[in-house]
C-alpha cells in the first residue's frame, strides 16, 4: 500500500531533447460544463486553464523539449485544486489527445511517443495498483479482532512483500525493455523504494544516453551518488533524535552490537502490521548482541498517536522522532521514500543488509547468530 503526495507536481523537470515546436493538447472530460474548470500545470506554475464545454477541452503552446506535466480539474470552476489530476508529457510530434471521466486518475493520454509509453506503463502497472487498493481496503476494513489477530498480521506484511515484488520486477522489465523513454525514469523512481544503490545504479545505467543526459536523468544521477551513502556495505550515516522522554539518542552509541534501523510510522499501516514479527525477532536475538532503534516519521503534533502506538504494539526497544512528517532532515539522510524501511548494521557500524521483511529479518539473524 503507497500514499501518493501531490507535492511533486510542483516539482516537474525539463528533459533536454533537441526539439522544438507548438504542442497541441485536446480531449474530452466526461460531460462536464461550466463551471468545470481544467488547469494545464508545467514549470511549477499555473500555465493555462479552461471552461469544460460538454467536457471539451484544448490547450496550445510552444516548448523548446519534452517536459513533465499536469492537468488537474475543479469542478466547481473556482481556484486550482490538486485532489483531481493525470500526469503526461507535453511535447510536439503530434497531437496530445486525452479522454477521461470525471476522474482524471483514469485518464487515457496519447498521441506523442513518451505519452504513448506513459499509457503503456500504465497498463502495465493497472493489476498491480488493483491489488494494492484491495490489500489497503482489506486492511483498512478490518475487525479489532483481525487487528490482535498474529496470524492476519503476517498474510498482510506477506501479501504486501510479494506484491512490492511484483511490482520491482514490472518496473525492471519496463526500464529494459524501454531504454529511451523519459517513462523510464518514473519507473526507476518506483523501482528504487526498496532497492540497493546497486540495484537502482546498474538499471540507470540501461538508459539511453539522451535519457541519462536529460535534466531528469542528470538529477537521478545525482540521488543515485547519494544512494551510495547508505548501501549495502557503506557506513550508516550518523544522526542524533531525541526519544519518548525527549532524551538524546545518537545512532553511533549502539556500535558493538548488530542493529537494525527500522523507519516507520503510527500511521503506517504496513509497518504495524510488520510489527509482531520484528517484535518476535527482538525477543530471539535481544540476548546475543543485537538491538532496534525505531525512528518514526510521524507528522507535528501526533506525540500521543506515536507513544499510543508504541504502546499498543509493544515495541519494546528505543524509540526516537523529531515529529516532522517527511520533512525529517532523516528523509534526506537515508533517502526514504516509503514506509517501511529498515537497515541492518553490524557492529562496526556498516550496513549488511537492508528492507527486510520478518522473515527475512529472522532468517539473517539466524544466520549471524546461528539457531533459528
Amino acid at each position: 500500500m503507497k500514499k501518493l503526495i501531490f507535492a511533486i507536481l510542483f516539482c516537474s523537470c525539463t528533459v533536454a531533447f533537441a526539439q522544438s515546436g507548438k504542442f497541441t493538447v485536446s480531449g474530452k472530460i466526461g460531460s462536464l460544463n461550466k463551471p468545470a474548470k481544467l488547469f494545464l500545470v508545467y514549470n511549477r506554475m499555473i500555465a493555462d486553464s479552461a471552461v469544460l464545454n460538454n467536457g471539451a477541452f484544448a490547450f496550445n503552446g510552444s516548448v523548446s523539449q519534452p517536459i513533465e506535466a499536469y492537468l488537474t480539474l475543479n469542478k466547481t470552476g473556482n481556484d486550482f485544486t490538486d485532489d483531481n489530476y493525470v500526469k503526461f508529457y507535453l511535447e510536439t510530434g503530434g497531437i496530445i489527445h486525452v479522454v477521461s471521466s470525471d476522474t482524471l486518475a483514469k485518464a487515457k493520454i496519447t498521441g506523442t511517443k513518451n505519452n504513448n509509453d506513459n499509457e503503456k506503463y500504465n497498463i502495465l502497472m493497472a493489476p498491480i495498483e488493483r491489488r494494492d487498493g484491495e490489500l489497503e481496503t482489506r486492511d483498512t476494513s478490518a475487525s479489532d479482532e483481525q487487528k490482535k489477530s498474529p496470524q492476519f498480521l503476517k498474510e498482510l506484511e506477506l501479501a504486501n512483500k510479494a506484491l512490492e515484488n511484483e511490482r520491482k520486477a514490472a518496473n525492471k522489465k519496463f526500464i529494459i525493455e524501454n531504454p529511451s523513454s523519459l517513462v523510464s525514469l518514473d519507473a526507476l523512481y518506483s523501482f528504487a523504494n526498496y532497492s540497493d544503490y546497486n540495484e537502482v545504479s546498474s538499471l540507470f545505467d540501461k538508459l539511453s544516453p539522451e535519457v541519462k543526459n536529460s535534466s531528469g536523468g542528470k538529477a537521478y544521477a545525482q540521488t543515485i551518488e547519494k544512494m551510495h551513502n547508505v548501501g549495502v556495505g557503506s557506513i550508516a550515516p550518523d544522526f542524533t533524535l531525541p526519544d519518548t522522554a525527549n532524551k538524546v539518542v545518537t545512532l553511533s552509541s549502539f556500535r558493538g552490537k548488530y542493529l537494525l534501523l527500522d523507519f516507520w510510522a503510527s500511521w503506517c499501516p504496513i509497518c504495524r502490521e510488520s510489527a509482531p514479527g520484528v517484535l518476535k525477532a527482538y525477543n530471539s536475538y535481544r540476548n546475543k548482541d543485537f538491538n532496534i532503534l525505531s525512528v518514526s516519521l510521524d507528522k507535528p503534533g501526533d506525540r500521543q498517536k506515536w507513544l499510543q502506538a508504541i504502546h499498543h504494539d509493544g515495541l519494546l526497544w528505543t524509540q526516537v522522532s523529531d515529529l516532522k512528517f517527511w520533512q525529517s532532515p532523516i528523509v534526506g539522510l537515508y533517502k526514504l521514500t516509503a514506509l517501511p524501511q529498515n537497515f541492518l548494521i553490524d557492529p562496526n557500524g556498516k550496513i549488511v543488509a537492508r528492507d527486510l521483511d520478518s522473515e527475512e529479518l529472522s532468517a539473517k539473524l539466524a544466520e549471524i547468530f546461528g539457531g533459528k
